[in-house]
């Protein structure tokens, strides 16, 4: 019975699993040129979540329509770029390769609109940017009267939630960039360190204005016998806290209580006995009133980092860039002025990199 001949090693040539090929590649060459942006964002939304009904909901479409489209594609390429399963999908090595070129692509295409508005000098815009609690209270209200008297054409909206309510914002495209305590894990996010600020005890003031005011510090510790008014375990806070402070409100008198709101907590603090941990320039502008007492905490000392998070295929507009500016200068500034119980530092946000200032 006659056999094949054996190819020798030097002879064999790379190939692809045959599995995800589907048909030559110079045969698809006409089909490739009719691929669009939808068709990418699709792919780069599914690669991204690792399953088709959440990248269906991201891209604003039917789960079917995205399947038809990944399908298309698929087709195009003559490969297929995702494995299928019961719990969602993974990417196979061709889908990968092709991720990290739909990114590109992606980013590219933002550039290039956001250089045509700048060169035509759009500077009627508008931004949309989410901030957590702490920078709306602590910040906001010092910058934006100036901002906005600066800039009378750009409109601004501002929406304030939760670290993990906003990254999901930024995702879906609602708001453009915000301002997290918790780095998400996620690929389709640029992340980079904004500022961080220590963490203070803050308990009920006297009502006189402190003056040089040589401020008590507490040891970790001592939040275990203490009546604390705190956020649900799911927030970066709570988490930064508890993970210094063991168990918290199990010794003695101590007792939490859960607010997930930075306005009623303040105000349930300055009319009782309860107190809460929060960043230090959240409470600054009321320490100086004397409305609040803010107390650093040490042995050890808790510090929360805050980031700025986008999608890896926005660029941000210089409306959006000069607003990110006075919020630096701004943090930088009412670290400066409100003294020792402000105790923020500021990072220099650069593309790619960070740098504390």
């Amino acid at each position: 019975m006659a056999t094949e001949p054996r190819s020798r090693p030097d002879q064999r040539l790379p190939q692809l699993e045959r599995t995800e090929s589907f048909a030559p590649a110079r045969a698809m060459e006409p089909l490739i040129d009719s691929m669009d942006l939808k068709q990418i964002r699709c792919f780069v939304a599914a690669y991204e979540e690792g399953s088709f009904s959440r990248a269906a909901v991201r891209e604003h479409c039917t789960q079917p329509g995205l399947s038809v489209y990944i399908q298309r594609l698929e087709t195009m390429l003559a490969h297929r770029l995702f494995d299928r399963k019961a719990r969602g999908v993974t990417p196979t090595i061709a889908g990968r390769h092709f991720y990290a070129c739909c990114a590109d692509v992606l980013k590219s295409v933002s550039i290039a609109k956001q250089r045509m508005l700048d060169m035509a000098r759009n500077v009627a815009t508008g931004i949309n940017v989410g901030v957590s609690p702490t920078v709306f209270k602590g910040v906001l209200p010092w910058m934006l009267p100036d901002y906005l008297s600066a800039h009378p054409y750009v409109d601004v909206r501002l929406a304030e939630a939760y670290s993990g309510t906003l990254t999901e914002w930024v995702v879906s495209g609602e708001v453009q960039v915000a301002i997290v305590t918790k780095p998400p894990v996620h690929l389709g996010l640029e992340t980079t360190h904004f500022f961080r600020d220590r963490l203070v005890l803050v308990t009920r003031g006297t009502g006189t204005p402190q003056k040089d005011r040589r401020t008590r510090r507490r040891s970790a510790s001592e939040l275990q016998n203490m009546k604390l008014i705190l956020p649900s375990p799911r927030h970066s806070l709570r988490q930064v806290i508890e993970a210094a402070a063991l168990r918290l409100g199990s010794a003695g008198s101590g007792r939490i209580l859960e607010i997930d709101g930075m306005l009623g907590t303040l105000a349930l603090v300055r009319n009782s006995d309860w107190a809460t941990v929060v960043a230090s320039i959240a409470v600054a502008d009321e320490v100086k009133q004397g409305k609040l007492v803010a107390e650093p905490i040490y042995e050890p000392e808790l510090w929360l980092d805050f980031y700025l998070i986008h999608t890896k295929d926005v660029l941000l507009s210089s409306a959006c860039q000069d607003f990110l500016q006075w919020l630096r200068e701004t943090i930088a500034r009412v670290a400066k002025t409100q003294g020792p119980s402000c105790q923020a530092k500021v990072a220099r946000v650069r593309l790619g990199a960070a740098e504390v200032v």
